[in-house]
């Protein structure tokens, strides 16, 4: 049984409540907190997405010394993983830097990212190559990657500690 019971009229002089619901605060919510990201929550996202980027590639080449991998599925792991760089130092140079941290934040990430393309081109040589003459080899390309993972894990800690 259901008892319905009448709802009690408004006290004379009180103003009904009025309730935000949850989606109106979320987003609320999210439009705070992208304005106060700017530069560094662009740079951070960007550097991860990079970093991610880099492990695939690496896992790649790693793959492709052990013979378990083919050169075309590394040469396409490297290219689409290079254009997840590309796209990522393209957002980073967009960005309109306003304070001089942030200007430096700016700095450092296109400098790591350029690292990364470097590395990238490293290990592209070194998938297309035929393994003989001064070509580098799959291990060069791994050790280049790995160093321009150790330069975005740096700036993520640098970008994480501000």
């Amino acid at each position: 049984m259901v008892l319905n019971t009448p709802a009690s009229p408004p006290l004379r002089g009180s103003r009904p409540r009025r309730r935000l619901s949850v989606p109106v605060l979320c987003a609320g919510l999210a439009v705070l907190l992208a304005g106060c990201s700017g530069v560094s929550g662009s740079v951070a996202s960007a550097v991860k997405d990079s970093s991610s980027a880099v492990a695939t590639a690496r896992l790649a080449l790693r793959q492709d010394m052990e013979g378990k991998l083919t050169r075309a599925a590394t040469a396409t792991t490297l290219d689409d993983a290079l254009r997840e760089v590309d796209t990522s130092r393209s957002t980073v140079q967009k960005l309109s830097p306003a304070t001089r941290e942030d200007r430096d934040t700016q700095r450092r990430a296109l400098e790591a990212l350029d690292a990364c393309a470097a590395a990238f081109a490293t290990a592209r040589a070194a998938v297309s190559a035929d393994d003989a003459g001064s070509a580098p080899t799959t291990a060069d390309g791994d050790r280049a990657l790995a160093a321009a993972q150790d330069a975005l894990n740096q700036l993520e800690d640098k970008a994480g500690g501000t």
